[in-house]
């Protein structure tokens, strides 16, 4: 057995023996809930690795599929009465599970060979925007013999034919009159960059628009979030250590993301994966949702208040899990909501509850992740927003996907994009 692995399998036996068996994690654990399968509850998870570091439980298939029918949605942790951190857990026997397991060719080398290099990446994202082009355009009757298009009805798929954010944003982006009260670093996700690009630089001019200065290095790659939940921590900790050389020495009072996933993963898994850098926990202490600053630095106050049209845009919201229950921000974003002139917010039944993506599950288990976010769609429907807002790009995917199946004309915008599109008609 590789020692640095079993030594991070044994890392988390003081977690597992904080579980009391209580079942308060089957509350809302969406796969759980479909499924009714002990061990895909966190407690029967958090048995079966407590049966791996004793040797009574070997690392068969049926293993490794319960602990990959997981959607890290924290749902667990946030109700477990005594605080087990069960994604700590849960990441520990993934990476025992994938140093066993016979990797397909395609996994190892995205993760290996293309994860870690921002040029190799756009190409894939290239290539697969074109064929997915072809996906959408096909007959249904064609169309329902492809994957992830069930009754012919395919797949919304990410827009990736366009310039990436990286070709759009500059490497230091000041505030237009000069002021500048913070200097921040921007870290944007590989989704940002490549699929949702006008995100991005919607997040740099609404931080200039406040005072902010923002660095936008170019040398940042993938968070490694792929990688982290695959159980891959070689080339997660290759990552890790790449941005925090990347983010090193930048003399920036902050870390801002736009991508709930890419905080949370900088945020805890970084300082867990290397815990003897302080590079990671230097890193980790300066990441901050760019909502948070925005808020923090009253720029929703900012906002312009004349507002005399009787029709208002009713919005409501979605909360990302890794921004939530991962980063703690949920007001934040309401709060500009509610300060934006023409909107109507309004609160959608279950706002926190999981929307099914989380990456690569909705990949593998795309029927599963569907059946999740059905319920996510018919909450939003039920709020009768005609918009519904999130700050994760993944997320943003899934609910477009999910409305997009149940037949709901609803939009699904990210935070930045929405306060751009609200200010920019009042100009």
């Amino acid at each position: 057995m590789n020692r640095m692995k079993y030594e991070f399998l044994e890392s988390v036996r003081d977690e597992i023996d904080k579980c009391v068996k209580c079942a308060a994690c089957h509350a809302d654990c969406p796969t759980y809930e479909r499924s009714f399968s002990e061990t895909l509850s966190a407690r029967g998870k958090i048995r079966l690795a407590k049966g791996i570091l004793e040797g009574s439980i070997g690392l068969s298939k049926r293993v490794a599929k319960d602990f990959s029918l997981c959607l890290s949605c924290l749902n667990c942790s946030a109700v477990c009465p005594p605080g087990v951190d069960t994604l700590k857990i849960f990441t520990a026997v993934r990476s025992h599970v994938y140093e066993k397991k016979e990797r397909g060719r395609i996994e190892s080398f995205i993760h290996e060979q293309v994860l870690p290099y921002p040029k190799r990446l756009n190409i894939l994202a290239k290539l697969t925007g074109a064929s997915s082009l072809l996906y959408r355009m096909a007959p249904r009757m064609i169309a329902r013999y492809f994957p992830y298009a069930p009754d012919g009805k395919a797949r919304v798929t990410p827009p990736l034919l366009q310039s990436g954010l990286r070709s759009r944003l500059k490497e230091v982006n000041k505030p237009r009159d000069g002021k500048t009260v913070r200097r921040v670093a921007y870290f944007s996700g590989c989704m940002t960059d490549l699929a949702y690009p006008d995100t991005g630089v919607h997040v740099a001019e609404q931080l200039n628009s406040a005072g902010v200065e923002v660095v936008f290095p170019e040398e940042q790659v993938c968070c490694g979030a792929p990688a982290y939940f695959a159980g891959d921590m070689e080339t997660t900790r290759k990552l890790a250590m790449k941005n925090i050389e990347a983010f090193r020495n930048l003399n920036v009072d902050a870390i801002v993301i736009s991508c709930a996933t890419c905080g949370s993963v900088l945020k805890h898994a970084y300082p867990q994966i290397l815990p003897d850098d302080n590079g990671a926990k230097e890193m980790a202490d300066k990441v901050v949702d760019f909502q948070s600053l925005l808020v923090e630095l009253e720029a929703e106050k900012k906002f312009k208040a004349d507002d005399y049209s009787d029709e208002k845009l009713k919005v409501t919201y979605h909360d990302p899990c890794h921004l939530k229950r991962g980063l703690g921000v949920s007001e934040e974003p309401r709060l500009i909501l509610k300060n934006l002139p023409g909107v109507q917010f309004v609160e959608m039944e279950n706002a926190d509850s999981c929307c099914g993506g989380s990456g690569a599950f909705g990949l593998e288990y795309y029927e599963m992740s569907m059946d999740i976010g059905k319920a996510k769609a018919n909450a939003i429907k039920k709020s009768g927003a005609s918009v519904v807002v999130t700050s994760c790009p993944m997320c943003q995917l899934t609910l477009a996907d999910a409305l997009n199946r149940q037949g709901y004309d609803i939009e699904v915008k990210h935070t930045a994009d929405l306060i751009d599109q609200v200010l920019s008609t009042r100009k």
